[in-house]
């Protein structure tokens, strides 16, 4: 059996034209099958990243029911947000931080344009905010980010402290009493998406004034101005999203120790399934426990398709090397009509042929996968420290992109190279032990 090896290797040494094509086809099925993963899980990489770093965190408690309530009734999916279960869920060593948020309906009134639009507002406390959601940060294109110590409430002045002034109307010659009104005070920070920005013709440091309905059905209103620009640099997200500080909107709405959402990010990312599970069972049954993927099936239904189509390229770049290498098989072995011959006198069976022939398909693949998967592991090694800068269709902002292959793959890859190399050598094989001496010795 050594011995066919060393044959099966001098004879790819030997027909040196037809062997370097054939590695080189399998070569190029390597390098484009590694190559589209690896950028497809730096897309796919990315899409977590932002999703988990800048929108969801990697868990989220909600009431359930929350996704059907929250634009018609979110007072009706609210939870507390106490000691008690803060507690819980520092007890859980599986969880990194965690930070609440409210979400409601509301309006926005940019003051020097006098455009009007309704927003989605989330309160969120920017210490907390930024634990759960480190990228956060980073998406903010414009201005800054809130500043919790910045925030001051709202006070009226006090009737002792209103002026009173005293006026001649010239058309009546009747004093007049001219009161001031209450001064309202404070100061207030919100930010909002570019399309909202656009919309309102707003310049940071504009005064908006935000328009909502509290849980008791009343009207409230806060003045806020533009702190910052936030665009999650996602395709699909929703552009009417405002954001402001948490207490501030739970003072406004008269809410206590409540909020719509608490979103967590994990230790362990890979085990956020398995953190829900026991999540789920540490807490009442009224929570509901979701992970980054259930708030998101749209990029869930994306990746998925995503693989999908991959899998498809991958099957039709492995039939192209297959037929490719059949292709050339057949024609060495027509080539090595006399050679087989000679063999076959010398005393090879036809399994011996049939093994030699095997052999130089398996020299050739294994050649051409490992150069393939040694050159993208490289290319792969470059392009995931620099990264790829690129634009996907609806994003605003350009994304990075860090290619990366899993060890498994490159092994799958390398197995599948050397498999297809061996599928394609077979029908050569077998036309060649087939041969009958007398006829193979003859031929010229």
């Amino acid at each position: 059996m050594l011995d066919l090896w060393k044959v099966s290797l001098r004879n790819v040494g030997r027909n040196k034209r037809r062997s370097l094509i054939t590695i080189i086809t399998v070569f190029i099925g390597v390098v484009v099958v590694t190559g589209t993963r690896g950028l497809l899980n730096g897309l796919q990489g990315e899409f977590r990243s932002a999703l988990t770093g800048k929108v969801h965190g990697d868990l989220q408690i909600h009431r359930r029911g929350y996704q059907d309530s929250l634009e018609s009734n979110p007072y009706n999916i609210l939870i507390p947000y106490d000691q008690g279960l803060q507690q819980k869920l520092k007890a859980q060593p599986d969880i990194m931080a965690f930070s609440p948020r409210l979400r409601v309906m509301g309006l926005l009134n940019h003051q020097k344009s006098q455009v009007s639009t309704p927003v989605f507002i989330t309160g969120i406390d920017p210490e907390q905010e930024l634990k759960v959601c480190p990228r956060l940060q980073d998406a903010v294109q414009f201005g800054q980010m809130m500043d919790p110590r910045k925030e001051e409430s709202s006070s009226a002045a006090p009737a002792e402290d209103l002026e009173e002034a005293v006026g001649l109307d010239a058309r009546t010659s009747t004093a007049v009493v001219a009161t001031e009104g209450p001064k309202a005070g404070g100061f207030h920070q919100i930010m909002v998406t570019p399309a909202l920005q656009r919309g309102l013709k707003a310049a940071i440091g504009d005064e908006i004034v935000l328009l909502l309905q509290d849980r008791n059905n009343m009207q409230q209103a806060v003045i806020a101005r533009l702190f910052g620009v936030v665009d999650y640099g996602l395709p699909n997200m929703n552009a009417r999203m405002a954001w402001m500080d948490f207490r501030t909107l739970q003072k406004t709405l008269h809410l206590d120790e409540e909020t719509s959402e608490i979103a967590l990010r994990v230790r362990d990312q890979g085990r956020v399934d398995a953190i829900k599970e026991e999540l789920s069972r540490a807490l009442d049954s009224a929570y509901f426990v979701e992970t980054w993927l259930d708030l998101s099936p749209f990029f869930r239904d994306i990746m998925g398709l995503q693989n999908i189509v991959f899998g498809a390229v991958l099957v039709i770049i492995f039939v192209i090397v297959i037929a490719a290498i059949v292709n050339t098989s057949l024609m060495t072995v027509m080539e090595r009509t006399r050679e087989i011959g000679t063999l076959m006198a010398l005393g090879y069976r036809r399994k011996h042929i049939l093994l030699l022939f095997l052999g130089e398909a398996s020299v050739i693949g294994l050649t051409g996968g490992v150069a393939g998967v040694v050159f993208v592991a490289i290319l792969m090694s470059i392009l995931g420290r620099i990264g790829i800068v690129m634009k996907l269709p609806g994003q605003q902002v350009a994304t990075v992109l860090y290619p990366q292959v899993h060890p498994t793959f490159i092994a799958l890859v390398l197995g599948l190279a050397v498999g297809s190399a061996l599928v394609a050598g077979l029908l050569p094989a077998w036309r060649a032990s087939r041969m009958k001496p007398v006829q193979a010795l003859g031929s010229t």
